[in-house]
């Protein structure tokens, strides 16, 4: 396959979905854009987990920039109510998964990656038909292709958890932005389950 840009959204999630792409031979560019972290300190600790895992398995790693206001009045511009006022996998999450996933398109086709694609898409507690009907629609846009996983989210999930606690990756409690950290109960009881 030719070029691939993975955006991943911290260390653990991205190893399942590393396992796929090397199966079939790719060897993807980590992208690791993550305005909606909050605060830098946790921006921080991601992207070391995330350093950890490039070095693993030998790819190489962008950082993309950490412009959290520029992603909090963009959350503000699209949204009806204050961002606070949305529950998990709501408008508020819809709206941080395009503006991440629409920086990615855009910055694979400007370093002249043909395919892109994000670890957001196996997380078993996001929207990830609505993450891959944009993926497809930003592949289109920008004329890419968008890779699709073919991962049971579940199960991604264990074989992550388990690989991070023999790498000794960090793993966070909450998916990142202010408003999850204060409902970070919600991830919690989702775990329990």
């Amino acid at each position: 396959m030719k070029t691939m840009l993975l955006h991943c959204c911290c260390g653990p999630c991205a190893l399942a979905p590393l396992q796929e792409l090397i199966n079939h031979e790719i060897r993807p560019t980590l992208y690791f854009y993550n305005p909606n972290i909050y605060p830098y300190g946790e921006f921080k600790k991601r992207y070391q987990a995330l350093k950890k895992v490039a070095k693993k398995y030998r790819l190489k790693l962008i950082k993309g920039p950490y412009r959290h206001q520029k992603w909090l009045n963009f959350l503000k511009n699209h949204l009806t109510e204050p961002p606070q006022n949305y529950p998990e996998n709501d408008q508020r999450c819809q709206f941080c998964f395009l503006e991440r996933l629409e920086q990615t398109a855009r910055f694979a086709k400007k370093k002249g990656y043909q395919n892109f694609t994000t670890t957001l898409s196996v997380n078993r507690f996001k929207d990830i038909d609505y993450i891959n009907q944009k993926g497809r629609e930003l592949a289109q846009n920008y004329k890419l292709n968008y890779y699709q996983f073919n991962l049971n989210p579940s199960e991604a999930s264990l074989f992550n958890l388990r690989l991070a606690q023999e790498l000794k990756l960090y793993r966070q409690k909450y998916c990142g932005c202010e408003f999850s950290l204060k409902k970070e109960s919600y991830f919690i009881q989702k775990l329990k389950k």
